[in-house]
């Protein structure tokens, strides 16, 4: 956390390390369990109001031992190689934890993932700090029955646009010393110190973040690339010709069962000539988060997340399109060898089957445009 206020930063930072292996001792695991707040939050989101409270005891049950495959506050690799930067932006009702398996995927290959938890109201739960120190909560805003949904959600598009240039500034001044992180842990952040390649910074984000990632590469010149997992753009329908004004490449990857007719032609706007489209057959909107992983099978039928593909594969599937894009535009990190960018086009090539090109969809009703859900 830089910065105590709704103005300053929330984010969990994903980075490269020395170590080969995970601890042996699992306490030294990254939590990937952020408390009940949280829970209840995303009870809120997905629950009618009278099942809430058993959703969120059941999601306490589920996740509050479940751990990420990263070694937390580890110290960063080792040496001066610059390290290549990227902000991810979660999706509707989700947080900073929620995208472990792209993010900890990007960081293992070199890259310093910020993943940044907004403060608008779109997160299942958030929090502040005042003046001692104490936890301030922010709850997850429901869209109130009787106004226009697109009234809060390109609102809060504006403020999560924002957020995502605020954290890139963050990064900088990280790169550069003197910023103070108000969550205390073992992590020295000084490490960072000029060890951050910020001539080419990535932007990404799942869903709404994926709408907040393309608007935010329309806005900030500084991103050099973009990365929108099935995008969300209802929150800028009134301003989706915007679109046609991208000048950098995109990568939208996105899943078959969630885009609609009325999203798709929203993402033609994107220009042909620098946006790379792509879906995973069999797949549902949370194969992109971890949500599949948490929920065991019984879990991911009740909860809507089970998908004809395997949940596994296809966030394999997903992580090679990504690195593969990234790859092709920007390279990997100094220091890593071709062989990785071969692999993950030889990955894609070996999963032709289960993909298509262009804008493909086979869902009929989605939040917002067809007057469904918040």
């Amino acid at each position: 956390m830089i910065g105590r206020t709704k103005e300053g930063s929330l984010l969990r930072l994903f980075y490269p390390t020395d170590a080969k292996e995970l601890p042996q001792d699992e306490s030294q695991w990254t939590r990937w369990y952020l408390g009940d707040s949280y829970s209840r939050g995303l009870g809120k989101f997905v629950a009618p109001w009278f099942l809430q409270g058993t959703f969120a005891w059941l999601l306490n049950w589920q996740t509050r031992y479940s751990l990420v495959p990263s070694a937390w506050c580890s110290n960063l690799l080792s040496g001066d190689k610059k390290l290549p930067v990227v902000v991810f932006s979660h999706g509707l009702g989700a947080n900073r934890s929620m995208y472990s398996s792209v993010c900890c995927q990007l960081a293992s290959h070199g890259f310093v993932v910020a993943a940044l938890e907004h403060r608008d109201g779109s997160a299942c739960s958030s929090f502040t700090l005042n003046e001692e120190g104490e936890k301030e909560w922010l709850e997850f805003e429901l869209h109130k029955p009787g106004d226009k949904q697109i009234v809060l959600r390109s609102k809060q598009i504006g403020i999560r646009v924002k957020e995502c240039q605020s954290t890139l500034t963050i990064m900088e001044r990280l790169n550069s010393g003197g910023v103070e992180n108000e969550l205390k842990n073992a992590f020295d952040i000084r490490q960072l110190i000029g060890r951050l390649d910020l001539s080419r910074p990535i932007i990404a984000g799942h869903s709404f973040g994926g709408c907040a990632a393309i608007n935010t590469q329309l806005q900030d010149k500084r991103f050099k690339l973009c990365v929108a997992l099935d995008p969300w753009l209802f929150p800028m329908k009134d301003s989706v010709e915007l679109c046609s004004k991208m000048e950098k490449h995109v990568l939208c990857v996105s899943t078959d069962t969630f885009q609609t007719p009325e999203n798709l032609e929203a993402m033609s706007h994107l220009p042909s000539q620098l946006t790379s489209f792509v879906t995973i057959k069999g797949t549902v909107h949370q194969n992109q988060a971890d949500t599949p992983f948490l929920l065991g099978t019984a879990g991911r039928l009740i909860g809507g997340t089970n998908s004809k593909l395997d949940h596994s594969l296809a966030m394999e599937i997903n992580n090679a399109l990504m690195m593969a894009f990234i790859h092709s535009h920007h390279g990997l990190p100094k220091g890593l060898s071709d062989e990785y960018g071969e692999r993950w086009d030889a990955f894609v090539a070996e999963h032709q089957s289960k993909l298509v090109y262009g804008l493909y969809g086979t869902a009929r009703k989605m939040i917002g445009w067809n007057k469904t859900g918040l």
